[in-house]
């Protein structure tokens, strides 16, 4: 896939942010090629892709947000992004795509110039579910 799918805090975890550390434990992150905001993930010979992360502005430990260039279609990566859509309000968006989010969130807290350009969020329950609405 030649495209960058992007996840972001909003409500509450948007002011709190995601705990860096926990999410780059979730990807086979190859250390050698990577850097602290940069992350080259490897899953074997025939899938990886790249991850960006952007800190929360008051606390470098946390994240409000990352970009996945270049999906893989490992199902590890996409099990990754759905542990990541449940640790708060995050929401995942992709160029052309829907706003995806988990059955727990709400999405009261999605920033309305968000649904109003991308339309009302669809509800993921699992990595495969959120694999086969970017691919189709």
């Amino acid at each position: 896939m030649g495209f960058e799918l992007y996840l972001q805090c909003f409500g509450e975890t948007e002011s709190l942010g995601l705990p860096r550390d926990s999410i780059r434990a979730l990807f086979p992150v190859d250390e050698a090629s990577s850097e602290p905001d940069f992350w080259r993930l490897r899953y074997d010979s025939h899938n990886s892709c790249d991850i960006g992360v952007n800190p929360l502005a008051t606390d470098a430990t946390k994240l409000a947000g990352l970009y996945v260039d270049g999906p893989c279609r490992d199902i590890r990566l996409w099990d990754s992004l759905f542990t990541i859509l449940n640790m708060g309000s995050v929401v995942l968006f992709f160029p052309g795509g829907r706003l995806l989010i988990v059955r727990e969130t709400s999405s009261a807290g999605l920033p309305e110039e968000m649904i109003e350009s991308m339309g009302a969020p669809v509800q993921v329950n699992s990595g495969e579910a959120i694999r086969k609405i970017v691919e189709t």
